[in-house]
């Protein structure tokens, strides 16, 4: 909950007014334990954000109806709610762990990410992962190079809604196992962290790696982000 002890207060409000503004509501929507509907006809999505214990859900007009007659569990559940829209595709569930104190420093030699060593990594790694990463858009990305001076794992952050730092991490499959991808994470995080931002992790339910990685990193997991695509 954003009341967590590991969540500064100025933080938790920070995130309330990112994914607010992001979701079309008001900051308050993202306090307490209710349920807030948000319809926005700009969408060709169904959004579900759980942050602490509050909820909001945003859908287009002609999905409102179908998302109110749901059971609360079917809301954290990309696939009950895509069977419900006939037509539409679950997109998934994801956690969302939040930073805003640098972890411990890289335990690797970390430098500017090029261009190379993004599309090294890239080409490594299974499309669903890299993907799911994200690092190949983002503004600022650093890199762990190996002992032969390739890329073994690229991380970087997106400047996302004012406050926020979206992260994503990427390592070599056979580079696994070493730290790599730790050293270029954390390298990203203090530079997001340093620039006043507070980090945001995201990963898919079932990602335990990611998940796992984000922990040892220091995020705390606050909530879910649950996305259908409809036709």
């Amino acid at each position: 909950m954003l009341g967590d002890p590991d969540v500064p207060q100025r933080d938790g409000a920070r995130l309330r007014a990112a994914w607010a503004e992001a979701l079309g509501t008001a900051p308050s929507a993202l306090e307490g334990t209710g349920i807030t509907r948000v319809e926005r006809a700009d969408l060709d999505a169904v959004l579900v954000l759980e942050l602490g214990a509050a909820t909001v859900i945003a859908t287009p007009p002609s999905a409102k109806a179908v998302l109110a007659a749901l059971p609360a569990w079917a809301l954290r559940d990309a696939d009950a709610i895509a069977a419900a829209l006939p037509g539409s595709r679950a997109i998934g569930t994801a956690h969302l762990l939040f930073a805003g104190a640098r972890p411990a420093h890289p335990q690797h030699q970390v430098a500017e990410a090029t261009s190379l060593d993004v599309a090294s990594v890239g080409a490594a790694v299974p499309e669903d992962e890299w993907e799911e990463a994200g690092v190949q858009s983002m503004e600022r990305r650093w890199a762990v190079r190996d002992e032969r001076d390739g890329a073994a794992a690229v991380a970087g952050y997106q400047h996302w809604h004012g406050t926020i730092a979206h992260l994503g991490v990427a390592t070599a499959p056979d580079q696994r196992g070493r730290g790599y991808g730790r050293s270029a994470a954390a390298r990203a995080m203090c530079e997001a962290i340093d620039a006043g931002l507070v980090a945001q992790w995201r990963c898919r339910v079932g990602n335990e790696a990611s998940l796992r990685l984000a922990e040892r990193l220091g995020f705390t997991r606050l909530g879910t982000q649950t996305a259908v695509a409809l036709p």
